[in-house]
Order: structure tokens, then C-alpha cells, then sequence
């Protein structure tokens, strides 16, 4: 069997080729994701918006995830997981450079719109893909710390933020340029990836799948191979109890977890200057949270393999839903970015438990697309993250924002505490 063969791997340098050039894609989602929040301030000064006009270009990017989510998703399924990444990949960086050149918010939100389904198509599908190679004894590590590039591209925003598009009238506009230009280097880095064994194993490729799996140094026996007889109907298997339930409590957990997530760190330089600080002293405050997440999600990745990507899970929504509390009312400033910190951290622990939880729970035949409906479904918490807060903070200020995001990180940890199953050094699953 291809699965055990791999399940039974010891970690290669080709292993590591893919979690870093895995991770180097999750570091430009994260770039491109975050930059926006540096630009919003500016943008609102630039063009005279209004909060509502903010509130759809911090929302934009989110708008173009969802549907980004639930195209790709599918497909990989269906054709593969490398053909969608690279396409993705492109898609992203042609739409962040002309976003570059935009001279109308309408314009520009339209191409963050597009920015975000070249992110979103290309996010859903890397863990799967990864986790597809790796034995399982090291997946929820290795999976959680792919993940963890994620904050690598904040930290990069908030670098950019403060030395280009605070020096320089229109710096946002080649801080545009500078989340997507690269992204050409990192897909002329991918085009040997090999494709998923397991998925083509699915697909009734057995042969090319043990192509795959010999070049990591495994000896797979024949037992047939050719094409299947039939396509795989992942309608019918979509139709399972047990796989519908999984599938709800993944979007329960993403939907109500990435409304905090995309609420707040679309909007830490705002909110900070509501606070009273100028723009620098914002920039300046929201590197310091950033780089809270690099911590947050490494040592969210360990603790995966060693306790359990659902406790981790549960570990992080609690520091992260008490460091909200604390915002709620904190008085000094200190306090604040102290609570900041921890917020960003627990946030970004949950997002490593959870990128390596999910793809655990579903067969090869319908991983892409769970994963997909999960992510994609939780855009619309997302959306609704983005483009509220800078509508509560208008209304009742950062009190009623942190007051709201605790309230959906408890919503969040519930079923983790209640009916979610433990996936800890599990076997992926396999249909037959």
C-alpha cells in the first residue's frame, strides 16, 4: 500500500524541499493578507474613505478567499493537487501587481478581490498536499510548522509597513509590488514538485504513485495499477453522517476562529491610532504583535505532535480568548501591547492545530474538497470579521471590537471541549 509506505518513511531531504517551498507559499498568503492592514490607514488618508469604504477593502481580500477556497478544493480533487497550486500561485502574483497601479478604491478593491482567490485557491490545497507525504508520527508537527510561514509574511508586513509605506507618499504602492513580484521565483522553484502519491493513488495511478513514493527512497509492491474504472464519486461519499459531521465541526471551529483572526490583524495599525498613537508609533506596536505569531505558531506545532492537535487547539483559543478580555479593559498602554502579543500568539496557535487537524480528518478521495468547504465557508466569518470591526470600532471603539472577538473565540473552543475527536499521530484516513 502507497499509504503505509509513506506512514513508514524516515524524513528526507525531499521532504524538507517540500515543507519549504510549502511554507514559502503560506509566507507570501501571509504577506499579501497582512500588507493590506498597513495600506488601510494610508488608503484612508489617500482617497478620503469612509469607514464603509474601508471596511470593504479590509473585507476584499476575504471576499476573493471564499470563493477562491471552494473553487480549488474541489478541483484538486479532481485534477491534482500540483496543477492547482501553481495556477493559484500565478493568478495571485499577476492581481497583486496590478493592484499596484490603481488609482480608485473601487478598482483596488476589485483587484484585492482577485489577490484573494489566487490565496485562497493556493492555501487550501498546500496542507493537504503535504500532508499526504509525511508519516504520521511527524505530520502534525511538520504540518503545524509549514503553517507557521504564515507568520514569517506578517512579520514582513509589518517590516514593509514601517520602513516603505510610512517613508513614502505612495510606498503602498510598491509595497504591492513587493508581495508579488517574488512569487514568480517560488513558482519557478515548484515546477518539479512531484504530485501527491495518495491522490494519485485514488485516481487509479498506482504506478506513477510508486514512481513518486521510490524517489523518497521507499519500495512499494505491485498489486496492479492502471486507470480506475469510474471516476470517484465524492458526492456520494460527502452524503456520510460521519463524514457531513466532520465537515460542520471544521467549519464551526474555522468559521468562528478566522472572524477574530482577519478582524483583528486587518485592523491592528487602526485600531492602535484610535488608541492615540500617530501612524508610526502604530507601525512601530504592530511589528511587536506580529512577531508575537512567529512563537504562537512554532510552538503550537510542537505541541501537536506531543499532546494533540485538539488540545493545542483548545490551549490556544483559551490564552487567546483571555488576552481579548484583558484588551477589553486594559487602561495602559504597556497592558495593551502586552495583551496584544498573547492575543496574536493563542490566534495563531489555534490556526497550526487547526491546519493540521483538518486534512486528518478525511479520506484522499474528498480531503481537498473538505478542506476547501471548511476554509471556504469560513471566509464569510472572515468577511464578517474584517468588515465589522471597522464598523464596531466606529461605533463603540476597541472595548466593544475586543469584547466581540472574545465572544467568538468561545464560541470557537466549544466543540473542541464537547464532541471533537483527537487525530494525535493517527493514520490518514482511507476509503475500502
Amino acid at each position: 500500500m502507497i499509504s503505509a509506505a509513506l506512514d513508514d518513511l524516515q524524513l528526507s531531504r525531499l521532504h524538507m524541499r517540500l515543507l519549504l517551498i510549502a511554507g514559502l507559499g503560506y509566507m507570501f498568503d501571509g504577506l499579501d493578507g497582512s500588507a493590506l492592514a498597513f495600506f488601510l490607514p494610508v488608503l484612508k488618508m489617500q482617497w478620503g474613505l469612509s469607514a464603509w469604504q474601508a471596511s470593504m477593502i479590509a473585507s476584499s481580500t476575504s471576499v476573493g478567499y471564499l470563493f477562491g477556497s471552494f473553487a480549488s478544493g474541489f478541483l484538486a480533487d479532481r485534477i491534482g493537487r500540483k496543477r492547482v497550486m501553481m495556477t493559484a500561485l500565478a493568478f495571485y502574483c499577476v492581481a497583486s501587481c496590478l493592484s499596484a497601479l490603481a488609482y480608485d478604491w473601487r478598482v483596488y478593491c476589485a483587484l484585492r478581490v482577485l489577490c484573494g482567490v489566487g490565496t485562497g485557491a493556493e492555501a487550501v490545497v498546500i496542507i493537504p498536499y503535504i500532508a499526504e507525504f509525511l508519516p504520521a508520527r511527524l505530520r502534525g508537527g511538520l504540518c503545524g510548522a509549514v503553517v507557521g510561514f504564515y507568520s514569517f509574511g506578517y512579520v514582513a508586513a509589518a517590516l514593509i509597513g514601517v520602513g516603505v509605506v510610512s517613508r513614502f507618499p505612495d510606498g503602498w504602492r510598491l509595497a504591492s509590488f513587493m508581495t508579488g513580484a517574488p512569487v514568480l521565483l517560488l513558482l519557478w522553484w515548484r515546477r518539479a514538485l512531484p504530485e501527491s502519491p495518495r491522490w494519485l493513488e485514488a485516481r487509479g495511478q498506482v504506478g506513477k504513485a510508486r514512481e513518486v513514493v521510490a524517489r523518497f527512497g521507499a519500495n512499494v509492491r505491485a498489486q496492479g495499477g492502471g486507470p480506475i474504472a469510474g471516476p470517484i464519486d465524492t458526492k456520494v461519499i460527502l452524503r456520510d453522517r460521519h463524514w457531513i459531521f466532520c465537515i460542520a465541526l471544521c467549519i464551526w471551529i474555522w468559521t468562528f476562529l478566522f472572524f477574530a483572526f482577519y478582524g483583528i490583524f486587518a485592523w491592528v495599525p487602526s485600531l492602535l491610532m484610535q488608541r492615540g498613537m500617530n501612524l508610526s508609533q502604530s507601525f512601530g506596536v504592530s511589528f511587536l504583535i506580529f512577531a508575537a505569531q512567529i512563537p504562537g505558531y512554532f510552538v503550537a506545532a510542537w505541541m501537536n505532535g506531543v499532546i494533540g492537535r485538539r488540545r493545542v487547539m483548545i490551549a490556544a483559543f483559551c490564552v487567546a480568548a483571555l488576552a481579548a478580555a484583558f484588551l477589553a479593559t486594559a487602561p495602559a498602554t504597556m497592558g495593551v501591547i502586552i495583551a496584544a502579543m498573547g492575543l496574536s500568539a493563542g490566534l495563531n496557535g489555534s490556526v497550526a492545530g487547526l491546519y493540521a487537524y483538518t486534512p486528518e480528518l478525511f479520506p484522499t478521495e474528498i480531503r481537498a474538497t473538505a478542506m476547501g468547504l471548511a476554509s471556504g465557508v469560513s471566509r464569510l466569518g472572515a468577511i464578517g470579521g474584517a468588515f465589522g470591526v471597522g464598523l464596531l470600532s466606529s461605533w463603540g471603539g476597541s472595548q466593544l471590537v475586543f469584547s466581540v472577538i472574545g465572544a467568538a473565540l468561545a464560541l470557537a473552543v466549544l466543540p473542541l471541549l464537547t464532541v471533537a475527536p483527537e487525530t494525535k499521530n493517527a493514520p490518514l484516513p482511507e476509503l475500502g
